[in-house]
């Protein structure tokens, strides 16, 4: 336990130490405050754009719940290249350089040193993310006067649930190869977007769960099963995919 605790510590202080601390809140942050502005005055802009000699275009106004809609958008396009990024070096890396030899001659055991790796990571991003949406709220309701607070939340908070299956997927390529884990967690994310076209996958795996983020900061999503079973089956997901990474790294020679 106690080994455990000081491996969390050391995972901390790589994120505190190393590009991460300022990439992943700083793109967060970005698209947060950015995000609500842009869906105000799109339609401005294009107005602006096409000229006053072009035929006019009737565009609906923009509303808070759009807003919350971009912010989706920007996690699911934008922010889960950082996220893959982040967690597809986060072993490798260290069996390359020889940190991952020392670390484990000390008590450590090697299935607690991945599972520490998903936690700071997956905790990290929580903490980011939740962050961004906390100030994408904020800006909203300053933009447009007034926005609900909920469905942002509850859309922030399901996609973290494909953040963890992205972390752990990333996490397991990491623990498998040399190079190119990062290409794994990409590819697990469009493979995810691509079955997500087709209805049943969507409703009953994890690939529906970019759809029910979009829907339910629209405010379309109901609390039936097509949200939990997305949820239920990510978990389910990124828990093998965390087993399995631990599982090939005790196997793997450092």
């Amino acid at each position: 336990m106690n080994a455990t605790a000081a491996l969390l510590r050391l995972r901390t202080q790589e994120i505190f130490r190393t590009w991460r601390i300022w990439v992943l809140p700083a793109v967060v942050i970005f698209l947060a405050a950015s995000g609500p502005v842009l869906t105000r005055f799109t339609n401005d802009l294009l107005a602006a754009a096409l000229g006053a000699g072009q035929a006019a275009i009737t565009l609906p106004d923009p509303t808070a719940l759009d807003a919350h809609a971009q912010w989706t958008k920007n996690l699911t396009q934008i922010v889960v290249f950082v996220v893959v990024v982040m967690a597809a070096g986060a072993i490798n890396s260290e069996i390359r350089s020889g940190i991952a030899a020392l670390t484990l001659v000390k008590p450590p055991s090697r299935t607690a040193y991945v599972l520490t790796h998903a936690v700071v990571l997956l905790a990290f991003t929580s903490v980011a993310v939740l962050l961004g949406a906390v100030v994408s709220w904020l800006v909203t309701w300053a933009v447009f006067g007034s926005a609900p607070l909920g469905p942002v939340l509850a859309a922030t908070a399901v996609w973290l649930v494909l953040a963890a299956v992205l972390i752990t997927a990333s996490l397991l390529a990491s623990a498998a190869i040399d190079a190119g884990a990062a290409g794994v967690g990409i590819g697990a994310f469009f493979l995810l977007v691509l079955l997500g076209v087709a209805p049943q996958a969507a409703e009953y795996t994890p690939a529906g769960l970019i759809p029910v983020t979009n829907a339910l900061a629209a405010g379309t999503q109901t609390a039936d099963h097509t949200l939990w079973w997305p949820v239920a089956t990510g978990v389910l997901l990124a828990s093998a995919l965390l087993a399995a990474a631990a599982i090939v790294f005790r196997r793997r020679e450092l």
